[in-house]
């Protein structure tokens, strides 16, 4: 599991959950939440507010995590669709996978792969 410290706890449990379709595994109001990929169990992501200091001036400095979806062009295709910011075109088709990266609310980078 990553966690991700973030400046506005609100927005990025809403942009988690309704853009990337993670679902809430627990929630402590404006302080800390684990997220879950659709039909998995265990948590991937976390959120939360607890070390604002390691809040960096430059988000996404030194990690990336990656969501692996089942259906990486309607994926794409839905992301799109809702506006969400990608950092760069897909890459990787010619060594053998599928990656782009889309930017969350706080610029950090979250790589989608199939």
């Amino acid at each position: 599991m990553v966690t991700v410290q973030v400046r506005d706890f609100d927005a990025a449990v809403a942009w988690y959950r309704d853009v990337l379709g993670l679902s809430v595994l627990s929630l402590e109001p404006d302080e800390f939440c684990m997220l879950v990929p659709p039909g998995s169990t265990g948590p991937a992501l976390a959120l939360a507010t607890d070390h604002p200091d390691r809040i960096t001036p430059r988000p996404g400095i030194g990690w990336a995590p990656i969501l692996v979806v089942e259906d990486f062009d309607a994926t794409v295709a839905e992301l799109r669709q809702q506006g969400v910011s990608f950092d760069a075109e897909e890459e990787g088709t010619d060594e053998g996978y599928r990656l782009v990266r889309v930017l969350d609310p706080e610029g950090n980078a979250i790589g989608i792969t199939a």
